[in-house]
This record gives structure tokens, C-alpha cells and sequence, in this order.
């Protein structure tokens, strides 16, 4: 499995996925992305397979993007003044249980809470 960082993320955050062994990129270290709209980003991760992890509930908006197109999103919905190390903990805590096909949905992470909405 592949996952995108989105850009109003820390690098750091990439390294959740990448413990999980999966393949991780960021749209800052993308010089073809970095900087880009959205819909830029939501093309590159449909044509790389890649979940986009975002604090940018606009990626999850079912009128703005063809959402069956990509293989899940990731929404952290985390208040601004959490620590990252913080905001870190609760995502390795929430995903904690998820299976593999659990990724494959609009997934929305917040504290305490996990949810999850099909993509299809």
C-alpha cells in the first residue's frame, strides 16, 4: 500500500505508515506537487494508488472529487493546538486495530475516535 502526505502535514507524520511497512511519500519532496491545488494532488495519488492523508477535509468532498477513483483517504481532524508528538500518538493508538481493508475507505481520524465511510 501506498500513502500521500499531504503538504499541511509534518514529514513526521509519514513515518506512522512507513513503521506499518507501507510506501510513503510527501507532497512537499514532490517538486511536481509541492505548492499545486488539490486536484493535482488528487490525480498524482489516483495514478500512484496512493491513500492521501490530509487535514484538508476538502479532499473527502464527493462533489469536488471522484472519490471511487482512489484507493482511501485519510481525514485527521486534530484541534491545531495539539502537539504533533500528541496528534502522533492518538493516530498510532486509533489505527492501532485496523486491518489492512480498512484503509480502503474514507477514514476519519480524530481524538478519541475513528471512522470509517466507504468510498463506494
Amino acid at each position: 500500500m501506498r500513502f500521500l502526505i499531504d503538504e499541511n502535514l509534518p514529514g513526521s507524520t509519514g513515518e506512522i505508515f512507513a513503521e506499518l511497512g507501507f510506501i510513503v511519500e510527501h507532497v512537499r519532496n514532490l517538486k511536481q506537487l509541492h505548492g499545486q491545488p488539490d486536484e493535482v494532488v488528487f490525480e498524482y495519488a489516483v495514478s500512484q494508488k496512493s491513500i492521501i492523508v490530509t487535514r484538508d477535509v476538502n479532499f473527502s468532498n464527493p462533489i469536488r472529487f471522484e472519490l471511487s477513483r482512489l484507493p482511501g483517504i485519510v481525514t485527521l481532524r486534530f484541534p491545531n493546538d495539539i502537539s504533533i508528538n500528541a496528534m502522533h500518538a492518538e493516530i498510532k493508538k486509533l489505527t492501532s486495530p485496523f486491518k489492512e481493508a480498512d484503509w480502503a475507505n474514507i477514514v476519519i481520524l480524530e481524538p478519541g475516535s475513528a471512522r470509517l465511510r466507504k468510498l463506494k
